[in-house]
């Protein structure tokens, strides 16, 4: 993508650590004592949400609503 795009392409991402991997109690909030420290147990959540298309779709969705508003921003600007 670099050599495709360049090195300066503009780009996003999304960091999760196991600092981010939580339990709720019952009140749905995060409960602190819960802590995931079993490294096959954090490989394990990571790559099952790896594999879960919802996330990239609702992520395109945002990519689309937002590129086709800026579009429209930017061409009123031109009128």
């Amino acid at each position: 993508m670099i050599a495709q795009q360049g090195e300066d392409a503009k780009c996003a991402a999304w960091i999760y650590t196991k600092e981010d991997i939580s339990m709720k109690d019952e009140n749905g909030e995060v409960d602190y004592d819960i802590e995931v420290n079993d490294p096959e147990l954090v490989e394990r959540i990571f790559d099952d949400v790896g594999h879960i298309d919802y996330i990239y779709l609702v992520i395109q969705e945002c990519i689309d609503e937002v590129t086709e508003e800026q579009l429209m921003l930017q061409q009123q600007e031109m009128v």
